[in-house]
């Protein structure tokens, strides 16, 4: 007869022997999690292209900033505020929808078309705002939008790819950045319309053309969940909740964990703000028309379509930090290089160039704060880091509006590369571990 205690580390075996009863203890290693049967390439690729939808949609807003801000007759600190209410919102419902996909998993394809879904619904608001914080109701709905992809997607992939988790996670960045570098040239297209071979067509405005964008993110939205509902790698039953609850509490205390939150933090400041005020500059500033504003956007994401899965690959083979830290010295490098480069073949090729980095680490770093966690957490802890990259990002286009508004745009990029500066240099002392569960 066999006796078992509840300690995982012991197992104790009763043995009667000529009628006296003894105990045996005998070390015992919990057991290991079962290897993950990693499927096809197809599946990563397919996740990749709603992403690209999602940022299609995110990008899209930026073009319809300068639009925006000469209709409602609106300050550098209000476009500021519109990315940091987008930015607050996402990162409010980062969390609950980790929960869920870790939960749930089986529901992933459900949380992924309500994210396309929402974005249509915020378009469908902002084209029919008839004032300032109407718009803003729409931009937060655009906000808790995008946040119900992400955890969702990225924890499904470092949990069914775990071999190959940066590779995973940089292929679904390269969708995102695909969207990116599409959006702003399609939409300055529709914007500031076109004359080529005789044919002339003077564009939409902004209103006409946010309302046109619901339809197709609302289709998006039924491919995405016709597509991925009966997929096996997203059938999992997930965990149950009190499984869960043990599991999270050791991410609160993961040094690893809270170190690349907080780095991941700081380059969404310098990300964010770059970002909404770089298209302001080329509009007000240079005088760009909207579509070779559109163009130049979208050189921030067009070479990271394909360098985001190089720097995967790279940091599944060579290591994290050094691709980290390359990264991010890149990036403060070319955002100062732009005082220098203001206009002309150089700003281009330094867009061109900033491009390879800006969102290509990200993937890198995300797949650093999931190694250092255990199995079955994949959702919450992308939901943690991109929370905090939310919250302290929804501050810096606030700041970088009114350092704008004083100073000029020079100081947003000095603000900018700034805090990449800063980053770099903690990138090479945080700590990276590897959880062995």
């Amino acid at each position: 007869m066999d006796l078992y205690t509840s300690d995982p580390l012991l197992l104790k075996s009763a043995e009667i022997k000529g009628g006296i009863l003894t105990q045996n203890t005998v070390p015992h290693s919990p057991e290991k999690p079962s290897p993950v049967e990693e499927p096809s390439a197809s599946f990563m690729i397919g996740l990749s292209a709603g992403h690209a939808v999602k940022h299609f949609y995110q990008q899209a807003f930026l073009l319809l900033l300068p639009s925006i801000k000469a209709t409602l007759g609106i300050t550098d600190v209000h476009i500021g505020l519109i990315g940091s209410i987008r930015t607050i919102f996402s990162a409010g419902m980062n969390i609950p929808s980790g929960i869920v996909a870790d939960i749930w998993r089986s529901k992933v394809a459900l949380i992924l078309a309500s994210s396309l879904s929402t974005l249509g619904i915020g378009y469908f608001l902002i084209g029919a705002a008839s004032n300032y914080w109407l718009l803003v109701l729409g931009v937060a709905v655009t906000g808790i939008g995008t946040s119900f992809w992400h955890a969702p997607a990225f924890g499904t992939l470092a949990a069914v790819y775990p071999s190959k988790r940066a590779t995973a996670l940089a292929v679904h960045r390269m969708g995102g950045s695909i969207g990116d570098s599409v959006s702003p040239i399609v939409i300055g297209i529709l914007l500031g319309g076109f004359a080529i071979f005789g044919l002339e067509w003077d564009g939409l405005n902004w209103r006409q053309l946010a309302f046109l964008m619901v339809l197709p993110s609302l289709g998006s939205a039924a491919i995405i969940f016709l597509v991925y509902r009966d997929i096996p790698a997203m059938s999992s039953t997930g965990l149950t909740f009190k499984t869960y609850r043990e599991s999270i509490k050791p991410l609160i205390k993961n040094k690893a964990l809270i170190a690349m939150t907080g780095l991941t933090t700081a380059r969404a400041m310098a990300h964010n703000a770059l970002n909404i005020f770089i298209v302001i500059y080329m509009s007000e500033d240079l005088g760009f028309s909207a579509f070779k504003s559109g163009y130049h956007l979208s050189l921030l994401t067009l070479f990271g379509i394909g360098f985001a899965p190089a720097m995967g690959w790279a940091a599944d083979r060579i290591g994290r930090r050094i691709v980290i830290f390359t990264g991010l010295a890149s990036i403060s490098v070319l955002i100062y290089s732009i005082l220098i480069f203001r206009d002309g073949v150089g700003f281009t090729v330094v867009l061109s160039l900033l491009g390879l980095f800006l969102y290509s680490v990200n993937p890198v770093m995300l797949a650093t704060a999931i190694d250092a966690t255990k199995r079955g957490t994949e959702g919450s802890v992308t939901a943690i880091v991109f929370t905090g990259g939310a919250v302290f990002g929804s501050i810096s286009p606030v700041l970088a509006g009114w350092l704008r508004g004083m100073y000029g745009m020079d100081s947003v990029f000095y603000f900018t590369g700034t805090i990449a500066a800063i980053t770099t240099f903690v990138s090479l002392i945080i700590p990276m571990t590897t959880s062995k569960e």
